[in-house]
């Protein structure tokens, strides 16, 4: 919805604090695309502030940065809290009536803040990252909402980030500095790389508040940042901060007997009322909305409970068709455009289609990492892009059906997690893999996977190896192992791969526990337990794979591009409340991914549309040899300080990639070779970032290509 950055100086001396200041208006520009209604500055002694609006509500008085009633606070804000106008009436009923200037819920936050403290961020429904200051410079808070769909990154002079690595409630430390911002680019501080934090990013285990950079960290989702400064005639003066983590499980419960009558009924009544109510909220609009639309059960609930909500209410932008936006692709295996038009035709929708063919993905790829700051190999933001802009020729926001796959389990790797605890029911000690029934069973139901993993989107071949080389070596059980030890052997060698993960070890560990031990008794024998591995691995996921990599990649930032508002129906407060007391087989039910929600709509519309296969959105690997060369992706590796051996590493997978997967025999050989493809894809996703964010060199757009790929779609007739 906007996008801000911010400053604040404890000790005016301090060489970093000239140098920051000098630099950030210029720094605060670079994302300039987060907002196109208004840009702001504000400063006064010790604080510096910038905004960026992209205006929702109350337009024409909810200018940001805002001051409190007093003038003693100012709130940069990015996001919506659709709960402000009854949080006005608790705080009133509270501390007495207020005289409200504006109607927007920036005021609502800041006044709330004023009145009651930290403790109000708990009380907002909704999609946000703020931070409010005491204009005198002397305290600041930032808080970020549950699932971190709205980014919230934070500079510190002199800071261990590595200090962040293994989970815990609470971390104190000091800084003369802090610097804050939607985005990283607009950070004003230099972006040197942290080998452990880059390493990690690299081969895919991601940390929620480490970045792979020094004296860089993200707010967690969830999380909080409270900074006060310290003054003594014996010292400088330093921010003494707190960060905290949400310490809350993904689920509570992971096992019942769940689908027996009257239960089930009920709680598919009480699954489309929250997904119901939560569209509404997302409705909370002065400009028309629209939706995203792809052939899975995600986008199709969303746009069906919109469809719902339209007919109950009335608003100025209704009174035409709702519009709906999809892409397509030349590559027919990836392409969902017709499911997604008819859907959307069902609905009395009007469908909006841009179809991709490989240039103008080669070409978004670039500016979709750029914008991201992600280090992965997944191509699919770059599609993501295009989308973005196409719908914002028509509609200034949409629904989407992020989160849907984290919160229900809709991914290969929570499918792979169900089997492995299946096939280990019952097992003796002295029966090795593959001598039961159980055994291959997974690979037999999901054997065309294996044909092209890239395309199904899956990581493991299903021979359950992936779960007993991580417990061996980390002593949780992860399905995504054999990507992120092949991966990580591409950069490091065998040997030094092996003992680089070993000592990564403590944090996975931590970060798969987070919350959990607040329900069970959490110790090494519950997380080795393959009756666990479902709600563990849900529970990593949404803390570390969700904010970092998903809404990073294709949520928010792709979104935030193009200056478009994206709303996440799934990742509400009420959505989040009722998976929290589901158990395993409501979410995988045998090989049926996001059970629960796919009985849930086969009432609601035809059968056919409810029970469409998941299929992971993705798009093709990028034109790899081309960007290798122009983004000097050979000696990256060397510029990150991840091995010397960078010419000979990035030689040996960009050779790997000229293969042709069809030509190999076995599965394992054809998840290996894609695994080597996802490095080369992940070196080249690097370069990009070294080039654009570290060395501050983005590539330029072409708004006259962009502008030809455009006028290529339009409303289907």
């Amino acid at each position: 919805m906007c996008g801000f950055s911010g400053l604040l100086t404890a000790n005016r001396n301090h060489s970093l604090a000239s140098e920051w200041k000098e630099k950030f208006a210029e720094a605060a520009q670079r994302i300039a695309h987060r907002g196109n209604d208004e840009a702001r500055l504000v400063q006064f002694a010790d604080v510096s502030l910038h905004h960026f609006r992209l205006a929702f509500q109350d337009i024409e008085s909810g200018r940001q940065p805002m001051l409190s009633a007093d003038g003693r606070l100012a709130i940069t804000f990015n996001g919506e809290i659709y709960n402000h106008f009854e949080l006005r009436k608790i705080l009133e009923k509270k501390h007495g009536k207020r005289e409200w200037r504006t109607l927007s819920d920036t005021e609502t936050i800041v006044e709330g803040w004023a009145l009651e403290g930290n403790a109000f961020a708990d009380q907002l429904e909704g999609e946000f990252a703020f931070v409010i200051v005491r204009t005198d410079g002397s305290e600041c808070f930032a808080a970020r909402d549950t699932f971190g769909v709205k980014p919230l990154f934070i500079a510190l002079a002199d800071c261990n980030t590595r200090m962040f690595s293994c989970a815990r409630p609470i971390y104190q430390l000091q800084s003369p500095v802090i610097a804050f911002a939607s985005e990283m680019k607009a950070l004003p501080c230099k972006k040197n790389w942290n080998r452990d934090g880059a390493l990690r990013q690299f081969v895919g285990l991601f940390e929620p508040i480490c970045t792979p950079y020094e004296n860089i960290i993200q707010c967690p989702p969830g999380g909080r940042l409270h900074g006060q400064r310290l003054r003594s005639p014996d010292s400088e003066g330093v921010f003494n901060i707190y960060v905290s983590t949400r310490t809350q499980p993904i689920r509570r419960i992971n096992k019942s007997a769940f689908w027996s009558e009257p239960t089930l009924t009920e709680k598919l009544k009480e699954l489309r009322n929250a997904l119901s109510h939560s569209v509404e909220e997302r409705l909370l609009s002065d400009v028309e909305l629209g939706v995203y639309q792809s052939g899975g059960i995600d986008s199709k609930a969303v746009a069906f409970e919109l469809a719902a909500a339209l007919q109950r209410r009335e608003s100025p932008w209704l009174k035409e068709k709702l519009k709906s936006f999809t892409v397509g692709f030349a590559a027919l295996g990836y392409d969902e455009s017709e499911e997604a038009i008819a859907f959307s035709r069902h609905l009395g929708f009007q469908p909006h289609l841009l179809r991709l063919s490989s240039s103008a993905l080669s070409y978004s790829y670039p500016h979709a990492v750029n914008i991201s700051e992600n280090i992965q190999p997944f191509t699919n933001g770059a599609a993501k892009w295009w989308l973005s802009l196409f719908a914002r020729q028509y509609v200034p926001g949409v629904l989407t059906g992020d989160g849907a796959d984290e919160l229900l389990c809709g991914y290969p790797s929570f499918r792979y997690c169900a089997w492995w605890a299946f096939s280990q029911r019952g097992r003796k000690t002295d029966v090795p893999l593959g001598g039961r029934w159980r055994d291959d069973l997974y690979i037999k139901k999901f054997a065309e996977q294996s044909r092209d993993p890239w395309l199904a989107g899956s990581s493991a071949e299903g021979s359950g190896e992936d779960f007993e080389l991580s417990l061996a070596l980390w002593g949780v059980p992860h399905p995504l192992f054999g990507q992120i030890f092949t991966i990580t052997e591409s950069i490091l060698g065998r040997e030094e791969a092996q003992l680089w993960l070993s000592s990564q070890g403590p944090s996975l560990r931590s970060w798969f526990q987070l919350g959990l031990d607040n329900v069970w008794n959490v110790d090494d024998s519950f997380l080795k337990n393959p009756e666990n591995a479902l709600v563990v691995w849900q529970n990593y996921f949404c803390h570390t794979h969700l904010p970092v990599q998903i809404l990073n990649w294709v949520g928010d930032r792709m979104e935030m591009a193009n200056t478009l508002e994206g709303r996440t129906p799934f990742l509400s407060g009420a959505l989040r409340n009722l998976v929290a007391n589901l158990p395993d087989i409501a979410l995988i039910q045998g090989f049926l991914d996001k059970s629960i929600l796919r009985k849930a709509y086969v009432s609601q519309f035809p059968r056919q549309f409810a029970l469409t296969p998941k299929k992971q959105f993705n798009a093709p690997f990028i034109n790899l040899s081309q960007l290798f060369h122009e983004y000097d992706a050979e000696n990256l590796l060397q510029k990150m300080g991840l091995t010397n051996n960078s010419a000979r590493v990035a030689s040996a997978l960009l050779k790997n990639s000229n293969q042709n997967t069809n030509e190999l025999s076995s599965a394992s050989e054809r998840y290996a070779h894609t695994h080597k493809l996802s490095s080369l894809q992940t070196l080249i996703c690097a370069a990009i970032v070294q080039r654009s964010l570290v060395e501050e060199n983005s590539a330029k757009r072409d708004t006259h290509f962009e502008q030809e790929i455009i006028a290529q779609g339009g409303p289907v007739s």
